[in-house]
């Protein structure tokens, strides 16, 4: 009886899975760059971006910390503008942009990386969905308080077994619950101002004050999103609506955020967004808008782990990788991966940007802009050896400016992003010599 209802749970995941398409986006589905620009502005106002505010604020102090998130922000914007036109004018999804520049070896490599980026991620979620929802039930029934662990196990059992059943609900759902959490925020910040002016808040100093690792962290809140921009932006119309999407989602949107809250942390002295809308007398409200939002991200969190994993793990099932994630992201949950939030950002910033710098260098400098086919016949070379060697190169390179404080610009993401961007491009022009060199045709 067991294994018939486990083949039966995992036969309806990798039926939902099937619904990811590889095909280029048909102009009937295109949709108005202001839609989704909201999408990506809902995205930013979410549980793990108010942690990420606090953490901010409480350790660079407010005006540290709103000069992190602008220079952040914009960075995010300047790198996120490109990364939405490749996916407007290839109307691929980023993991099919992935095969084309990387092989198909290769990118099981890149999309492996990125697997484990966001299993971290939802880890992080989990842990602080348990969170809220220990804190929430300890405010209301004292006694009834049950250690947190049990709390993060059990949201993430409903957080996988939501991916199964009810992904597509979850999913329109979260696009419902995305403009409350962004009105409790405000509603949030603007109760925190009345309870210390804007002169006290600034007056406020942190407790690690680094301006570089304050930058690394905005811009590993959202990084992800960047690298992955051409899964939304195939759906956009024009360059202009690219530029519209990256310009008031991963800029203005991702900084509001942060910025609106860290002034609730600063006021009330609370990392836990939970705690200072407990002093607020907002806990109903808080806790439903909190936990539908982060349900639903969370849900969407696995899926993408899942579909991302299965490109690397071809001999498991979909079914099978989405559980295996769910356990594994849980365990790192219980662990304690929130309690080292900004370090996990950071870190985010040093190894995801040189992926979006090898595929932006591929197809901007070099112009290898003809995609057509690469969903219906597998590359050539099983494996870009240049642009593997490009993201590995720019990775190192960031930790190791980050960790010797040796930066040349004072963010080790620009210095991860531009050396793989150099890199790539220096062995793709030797390689393109050696091939001329020998008669062959060269690539670039």
């Amino acid at each position: 009886m067991a294994v018939t209802w486990l083949r039966g749970l995992l036969a309806r995941v990798d039926a939902v899975s099937q619904a990811h398409s590889t095909t280029p986006v048909p102009p009937e589905q295109q949709v108005a760059g202001y839609r989704i620009a909201l999408v990506c502005i809902a995205i930013a106002f979410t549980l793990t971006g108010l942690y990420t505010g606090s953490e901010l604020a409480l350790a660079l102090g407010l005006k540290l910390g709103i000069r992190a998130t602008v220079l952040g922000s914009i960075i995010l914007a300047v790198m996120s503008v490109p990364a939405a036109m490749v996916g407007a004018q290839t109307r691929l999804s980023t993991y099919m942009v992935v095969l084309h520049v990387f092989g198909r070896t290769g990118s099981r490599f890149v999309n492996l990386v990125l697997a484990l980026v966001l299993l971290g991620w939802y880890a992080v979620t989990a842990e602080l969905f348990g969170r809220t929802c220990y804190l929430t039930v300890g405010g209301y029934f004292p006694s009834l308080a049950l250690p947190q662990w049990i709390y993060t196990v059990a949201c993430s059992a409903i957080v996988v077994a939501t991916t199964i059943y009810g992904f597509r609900a979850i999913e329109r759902l979260s696009l419902a619950v995305a403009p409350l959490l962004v009105v409790l925020t405000g509603f949030v910040a603007w109760r925190a101002l009345q309870h210390a002016p804007w002169s006290q808040l600034m007056s406020v100093p942190g407790t690690q004050v680094d301006l570089g690792r304050g930058i690394s962290a905005v811009i590993g809140g959202l990084v992800v999103n960047v690298v992955l921009m051409p899964d939304i932006t195939r759906y956009a119309r024009s360059t202009f609506d690219c530029a519209l999407i990256s310009i008031t989602g991963n800029g203005i949107g991702g900084g509001a955020a942060l910025i609106l809250a860290m002034l609730p942390a600063l006021a009330f002295g609370e990392q836990d967004p939970m705690k200072y809308m407990i002093v607020l007398g907002l806990t109903g409200i808080a806790f439903t808008t909190l936990v539908l939002s982060t349900w639903s991200i969370n849900v969407v969190n696995l899926y993408s782990t899942g579909l991302v994993t299965s490109t690397a793990l071809r001999k498991l099932s979909y079914g099978r990788i989405v559980i295996g994630c769910g356990v594994v992201g849980t365990v790192v949950a219980v662990i304690g991966i929130a309690d080292s939030l900004i370090d996990f950002l950071v870190l985010l910033g040093l190894i995801v940007p040189p992926v979006a710098a090898v595929y932006l260098t591929d197809f901007f400098l070099f112009g290898r802009r003809d995609y057509a086919g690469v969903h219906e016949v597998a590359p050539s070379d099983t494996t870009n050896v240049s642009g593997v060697l490009g993201c590995t190169a720019g990775t190192i390179i960031g930790i190791t400016t980050y960790f010797s404080h040796h930066s040349l610009t004072g963010i080790p993401t620009i210095e991860a992003f531009v050396s793989a961007s150099l890199v790539y491009g220096l062995l793709e022009k030797l390689r393109a010599l050696g091939k001329r060199d020998r008669g062959w045709q060269p690539l670039a």
